[in-house]
């Protein structure tokens, strides 16, 4: 059995964006900053959007970005099969999976395309929140405003994480 490894995989409905062994998985939670490592407790949590980090056997870091998510993580003979070499069915390891709706590596973001995408969520913003101001009295015109507002808001906070996060490692 691989020692002091744990079977790590990012998942996203268009595919299995990171699958591999790793001694250490880094990711915030809606309680904090949670590190998994091997022989970790067993848990289901949320993730919130920004920067996963895995800390691979090499010593390298991979960096992906996500938009939110679940997370699960299972200690039990053959957890990490598949993920961990050497991993058999009846040795004890470690599975952490993501589920995540969204989620890019962070090396592969293209800045200038975020930033345009953050500056017409800006603009999209303002109009509607001035068409809102208009709105008044007619239900079904304010909740679709609200609707349509609240994917502005989404696509806004999308190109800040993006930009937050494509920064190179320690300078941000």
């Amino acid at each position: 059995m691989a020692e002091h490894a744990l079977g790590v995989e990012i998942v996203t409905p268009e595919s299995a964006l990171y699958a591999g062994a790793a001694t250490a998985l880094v990711a915030a939670t809606s309680e904090g900053d949670l590190t998994i490592m091997v022989d970790h407790a067993e848990m289901i949590g949320d993730i919130v959007p920004g920067l996963i980090k895995i800390e691979e056997l090499d010593g390298t870091t991979t960096s992906i970005v996500v938009h939110g998510g679940f997370l699960q993580v299972r200690t039990a003979d053959g957890a990490a099969v598949g993920l961990v070499e050497g991993v058999g069915e009846s040795d004890r390891s470690t599975r952490a999976t993501i589920l995540a709706g969204i989620a890019e590596m962070s090396d592969e973001i293209d800045i200038s395309r975020a930033e345009d995408a953050k500056v017409q969520a800006e603009a999209r913003l303002a109009e509607l929140k001035a068409q809102l101001a208009g709105t008044q009295g007619d239900e079904e015109a304010l909740r679709d405003a609200h609707l349509e507002l609240a994917e502005a808001e989404a696509a806004y906070a999308r190109a800040e994480i993006r930009l937050a996060t494509s920064k190179p490692l320690g300078m941000g």
